[in-house]
């Protein structure tokens, strides 16, 4: 950038003309011998050192607001401080900017120029240097470092003068080239070179942020472009349907390189799709659909669910209506301390290829005009106490005899009752086979057998066939355990 002027008035006395300035008058002539000019530059700076927390070298805790040296930069401007190696000579720069940041790393490139500070409320004269913009040398989103281009000429002792020469011959430091890292050049304290990691494909009126690391936020549209993108429906060519992408993670399988990629959402580690009337090519993590069309009531989900991905939702005017896909190796939803809450307007579906856990300290409360389940292996229910009916009450407001109606009616357990019953048609039995070989004293001497006899054999036949009966009463799907 062309360096520009800045003048300042030494005078102490007021001058503000009025009107025409010509001819010039004496008071013209005194005001200008009282100016002097300032010459300010912009000037490209190679990033030496970032105070990113409390602990750095450099970090002085005891002037007043000491915070405000988060995000300052060393710097040795390219041309200022050219060859300048001593670093502790080197000026330091603060952010033009304080509510949107973007901390470069060293050996990054970025622009300064001088202005005023807060200490010129008490001199006017006194000045700091702001740094803003770091130079894409490379096109990259990684990082943008270009190492010593501010030391051409290093000196024969220079202590980084192998690697410096080093860089020069070999261009090192091109982040979308794998192999060109260069020797032992640290770019940070904890920031290393990837060069997977590549910038999102543009399209027209996209507005488009992107970190360091394979995250970005995308403010687009359905509008078609080259190359095709995900998500743009082929039958539609109405290119004013917004989208929103946040991406956390791009593809890992990436082959190392600068070229730009598209967004997709099963490889993305994390993404989060707001749509109007686009189709997401989401692959789902269950294909476990048969409770979205059980037959066995009306199921407003399944009509809904048929395609997810697609948002086919229109309003009454003919509007598309928007949706919001979330997608990653894992989803937690978590509120603290006050309650979590889902409204399905259309139903809620949930389905999973493995576990689904209900657990509630307190209550777990359906309501429902009905419930469908259906368990292809088997259905447990564990508790103390299981009650089946309307409006039944605790076991401490049971009680027995004439108030055990307000509990409902127990469970029978069938092989206990089976025993119950066996033994009583073995009782029944015994008293039958008794009666038939009863004998009466009489006058004229001991009866013979009751004349009964049949019957009573009859019915000890019935009893055993009832007996014979018990064990085909058992369910062969539902099973009870006793308290305890």
């Amino acid at each position: 950038m062309a360096p520009y002027k800045k003048i300042k008035n030494n005078q102490t006395k007021f001058y503000n003309p009025v009107g025409p300035q010509a001819p010039i008058t004496p008071a013209d002539m005194e005001h200008a011998a009282g100016l002097r000019e300032t010459e300010i530059n912009t000037e490209p700076a190679e990033v030496i050192d970032v105070i990113l927390n409390t602990e750095h070298a450099h970090f002085d805790s005891t002037i007043p607001d000491p915070e405000e040296q988060i995000g300052m930069i060393q710097i040795r401007r390219i041309h200022s401080d050219q060859n300048l190696t001593d670093q502790e000579n080197l000026p330091w720069a603060v952010p033009l900017t304080r509510n949107i940041k973007q901390y470069p790393v060293v050996h990054e490139i970025v622009l300064v120029t001088t202005h005023v500070s807060k200490q010129s409320v008490e001199s006017p004269d006194a000045e700091i240097i702001y740094y803003h913009d770091i130079l894409n040398l490379w096109g990259s989103v990684h990082h943008n470092a270009l190492p010593f281009l501010s030391i051409p000429d290093p000196a024969s002792d220079e202590e980084n003068e192998s690697k410096i020469e080093e860089y020069k011959s070999a261009g090192f430091g091109n982040p979308n080239v794998a192999g060109d890292e260069g020797s032992d050049i640290e770019l940070g304290d904890t920031f290393k070179e990837q060069p997977k990691i590549r910038p999102i494909q543009p399209y027209e009126g996209d507005l488009t942020i992107e970190g360091r690391f394979g995250h970005s936020i995308r403010f687009g549209s359905a509008v078609k472009g080259t190359p095709e993108n995900t998500w743009s429906d082929p039958s539609t060519d109405d290119p004013t349907e917004p989208i929103l992408i946040i991406r956390n993670g791009q593809d890992q399988d990436l082959e190392d390189g600068g070229e730009h990629v598209i967004e997709n959402p099963d490889t993305a580690a994390s993404s989060i799709w707001m749509t109007r009337g686009q189709t997401v090519p989401l692959t789902f993590g269950s294909t476990k659909y048969d409770a979205l069309s059980f037959e066995a009531g009306e199921n407003t989900v399944g009509e809904d669910l048929t395609a997810p991905t697609s948002d086919s939702l229109i309003d009454e005017e003919g509007e598309r209506l928007g949706q919001i896909l979330l997608t990653s190796n894992r989803l937690i939803f978590n509120s603290r301390e006050a309650g979590t809450y889902i409204f399905g307007g259309g139903g809620i579906g949930l389905t999973t290829e493995t576990d689904m856990t209900f657990d509630a300290g307190s209550e777990f409360l359906v309501d429902t005009p009905s419930i469908y389940l259906n368990a292809t292996e088997k259905l447990e229910i564990e508790a103390p106490l299981i009650y089946l009916g309307k409006s039944q009450q605790s076991e401490d407001d049971g009680g027995v005899g004439a108030t055990q109606a307000t509990k409902g009616h127990p469970l029978v357990l069938g092989d206990e009752d089976d025993l119950w019953k066996s033994t009583l048609c073995d009782i029944i039995d015994a008293m039958l086979t008794t009666l038939q070989s009863e004998i009466h004293p009489t006058p004229a001497g001991p009866s013979g057998p009751p004349i009964q006899a049949p019957q009573y054999a009859g019915q000890q036949s019935d009893i055993a066939t009832l007996k014979a009966s018990l064990a085909t009463s058992y369910s062969d799907t539902v099973w009870v355990q006793r308290n305890g």
